[in-house]
């Protein structure tokens, strides 16, 4: 049994150690949670230590250690466990690890917006863009190219959809510059450039027709046809045309991209009726480009979102490509 003296001893030392321990604790917990604190998570949890996060992050271990147990104070549950000097997500950290990534894109989301109003560039500015796949292999890294290359690098997501897809991408929010065709189908779209188009005939440069300076409807007859799906207003144009030609052959292919139907072509599968701007970047594939006649209008457009101011990359990304097509 300890006598009057040594209790006392000991309950002012347990006392000295509760006050430190709870100061430092407040201290953790009353710290600012920041972006520096969900980046530390993200790498941790990347490379399963502290060591390689820091490395990472360009800061040092005992900073990246400091951030976790800053964070998990802060949450109040820890997020990781110690296995084999490897740092593994607890079942809280699991199930916590989706909720702050949110917070980290928002986070980034709100940073860029800041940089955005001061006008300056950086790596954390944001691009979004949605084009169809035929133009997102094709036009569209070359666009990229060379804006990165006047404006210097900033973080870039392409998107790639039908038409209707891209538009509804573009009017929630989710891309800032969208690639599509007029009519437009989708509410709270604003166009900011229209392309003028036409339907040509793709086909190999050793098809009987390939010499050609014009088709007409009348051309086609006898030849295996390959069209758009029937969603597309070209699709009803040209059926339309080739009821009042007489024309009653039913297309032998359909495709769903204007790629897709001249890579068909190409192969020697028929005669590709599609959109002129598209198409002419499938020219490597050795097909002729023939304008169909009468002629049929197609027209194009890059739209941006009416509920959402254009972001600067946004209006940067316009002025690059103004001298395109």
């Amino acid at each position: 049994m300890f006598d009057f003296w040594q209790r006392r001893n000991l309950m002012r030392f347990r006392d000295r150690v509760t006050e430190r321990t709870g100061s430092w604790m407040a201290k953790t917990v009353s710290a600012a949670i920041s972006l520096k604190h969900i980046e530390a998570y993200d790498a941790i949890a990347a490379t399963g230590s502290t060591v390689a996060a820091s490395v990472e992050l360009g800061i040092s271990q005992s900073n990246a250690s400091r951030l976790l147990q800053q964070l998990e104070a802060y949450l109040g549950v820890r997020l990781f466990e110690r296995d084999k000097n490897r740092l593994s997500p607890t079942r809280e950290g699991l199930q916590l690890g989706p909720e702050i990534r949110i917070i980290s894109d928002r986070l980034r989301a709100l940073k860029t917006a800041a940089i955005e109003l001061e006008n300056g560039r950086s790596r954390d500015m944001l691009l979004r863009l949605a084009f169809p796949a035929s133009l997102s292999s094709t036009r569209v890294p070359k666009m990229i190219k060379a804006f990165l290359a006047t404006n210097g690098l900033m973080r870039v997501e392409i998107a790639s959809g039908s038409y209707l897809a891209i538009e509804r991408m573009i009017a929630d929010g989710e891309a800032d510059i969208g690639f599509s065709r007029l009519p437009l189908t989708t509410p709270g779209l604003r166009q900011e450039r229209t392309f003028r188009s036409r339907i040509v005939a793709a086909l190999p440069h050793t098809h009987a027709l390939a010499d050609r300076a014009r088709l007409s409807i009348a051309d086609l007859k006898g030849h295996d046809l390959i069209v758009l799906n029937r969603e597309r207003p070209v699709r009803h144009q040209l059926e339309a045309e080739f009821y009042r030609h007489g024309l009653r052959q039913r297309p032998l292919l359909e495709a769903h991209s204007v790629a897709s139907a001249c890579a068909l072509a190409a192969e020697g599968l028929g005669i590709a009726l599609v959109g002129d701007l598209i198409a002419r970047e499938y020219v490597n594939l050795s097909l002729a480009l023939i304008p169909l006649e009468p002629e049929l209008p197609v027209t194009y457009c890059l739209v941006s979102g009416e509920k959402y101011p254009l972001p600067k990359t946004a209006g940067l990304f316009l002025q690059s490509i103004a001298g395109w097509p």
